[in-house]
């Protein structure tokens, strides 16, 4: 090897490195900012609801929840087509900052007691501001590590996204737990609360000089040569260029396709992981400490789950391990349900955690699976249009449908019917979908699935 390849591929390593770093540092603080109103839903339900009725005062808190993702949808438009158009990179650096500013507002509002209704109409106002910046996160830094990361490894290294996201979620899982430990009800009530909120700001600063300090991914700065000289030859020859139009149109399918299979992704997380807490509170009488204990421990197994399963992904194809996920929901939500309404620390730790194995598999595998679903051009479109959409009509209500579906039927293990519906959806759009693992991204969505999988030595 001479000392110009061996520089170079240092130089490579390095860039990946920087890559990783900034893309997975942002998602957590985003994700961090996230899922602070989630784990401290039954004291925002105290705090900006009327206190007459608990069950509506809680079942209104998870409504503002569900209501802004409304905006999920509208933010994947926008950050998408931005994100093809002038680039991966200031598309993240604006998302973070967006994010922070909202969530840090949300620690400033006053409650219901101080300014009535306004106060639930800010708090809804505020976390559609969330939602709107959380459109671009998650697909924006999946693809920027997936554009740098070499076809055998994609899995494994992209990974860093899905861990990223439920390291958000067990820093606000830590810090509630020491607040609900250390702290009296009346002072989370009036001040403690606010305190997972006030921390975004200095984090939002933090990851935006990270990603401030990136290149934009090679791939997109290769389409962006080529489209530079298409649109000379088109002004040369005084016509429009529609490739751009041309290429959305083309990934509509692959759209569809990681929508089917993005509904258990989001109904899964948002049920495991932001309304465990609640359901062991109110279906367990379970001390709220103790609560979020249980998902702080599962979110740490969660961590430690993901890279194994993104590494098998690389191994043995995405489909797969895509698919064990799905009929695993299918045939064990109800079980999973049940036992957790026991209630106990240890039944339901030991629960979850064995949920969490096969949701890993669906969660470590995506971000690889839906990059290599299409090409260049519509990448950060077509992905963040699923994955928000599917948020939005199978995550953000998860929490809500699971509220309604214990109070309409007043079996505490009805929430697995949304789970097991969900298996089924999945499942479906893993049959009509190709392997992808081990092929290089491509620049057209004509060329998805046309490169020859790659051998592992």
């Amino acid at each position: 090897m001479t000392t110009a390849t061996a520089s170079s591929e240092r130089e490579n390593r390095s860039v990946l490195r920087r890559v990783m770093i900034a893309s997975g540092l942002g998602t957590l603080i985003e994700y961090f900012d996230y899922a602070s109103y989630s784990y401290l839903a039954t004291t925002i339900a105290v705090v900006f609801f009327p206190a007459e009725d608990r069950a509506i005062a809680l079942m209104s808190t998870f409504a503002v929840f569900a209501l802004s993702f409304l905006v999920r949808p509208i933010g994947a438009f926008v950050w998408g087509s931005l994100g093809d158009r002038i680039g991966r990179k200031s598309v993240l650096a604006t998302t973070i900052i967006i994010m922070s500013t909202a969530t840090l507002l949300i620690g400033f509002l006053p409650g219901y007691a101080a300014i009535g209704v306004a106060a639930p109409l800010l708090l809804l106002l505020l976390r559609m501001t969330q939602s709107f910046s959380a459109a671009g996160e998650y697909a924006g830094a999946g693809i920027f590590i997936a554009e740098y990361a070499p076809a055998k490894r994609r899995g494994l290294l992209t990974s860093v996204v899905p861990m990223s996201a439920a390291g958000g979620f067990l820093l606000a899982s830590l810090v509630t737990t020491i607040l609900y430990a250390s702290s009296s009800t009346e002072f989370i009530e009036q001040w403690g609360w606010r305190i997972p909120f006030l921390i975004a700001g200095p984090l939002g600063l933090l990851g935006l000089w990270l990603r401030t300090r990136l290149e934009d991914t090679p791939q997109f700065r290769r389409i962006q040569e080529i489209e530079q000289n298409e649109r000379e030859s088109a002004q040369r020859e005084r016509k429009k260029n529609p490739a751009r139009r041309a290429e959305a149109w083309r990934s509509l399918p692959s759209m569809v396709k990681i929508l089917l299979v993005m509904s258990l992704n989001a109904g899964a997380y948002y049920l495991l992981l932001s309304y465990t807490p609640t359901f062991l509170i109110e279906e367990a009488d379970m001390a709220p400490a103790r609560a979020t204990l249980v998902v702080t421990i599962g979110l740490v197994a969660h961590l430690v789950l993901i890279p194994v399963v993104a590494r098998l992904s690389d191994r043995f194809g995405r489909k797969r391990i895509l698919l064990v996920s799905s009929v695993a929901f299918i045939v064990l939500s109800y079980p999973i349900m049940t036992l957790l309404s026991l209630g106990g620390v240890v039944l339901a730790t030991a629960v979850l955690i064995g949920a969490l194995v096969f949701f890993a598999m669906n969660d470590a595998v995506f971000p690889s699976f839906f990059t290599e679903m299409f090409g260049t051009r519509s990448r950060y479109l077509g992905f963040a249009l699923a994955f928000n959409v599917g948020a939005t009509l199978f995550g953000g209500v998860a929490p809500l449908v699971g509220t309604w579906l214990i109070a309409t039927t007043g079996n505490p293990s009805s929430p697995a019917f949304f789970l097991i519906l969900l298996g089924v959806m999945s499942l479906i759009g893993l049959l009509l979908s190709k392997e992808t693992v081990r092929t290089d991204l491509v620049d057209t969505q004509v060329d998805v699935g046309t490169a020859p999988i790659q051998k592992i030595d």
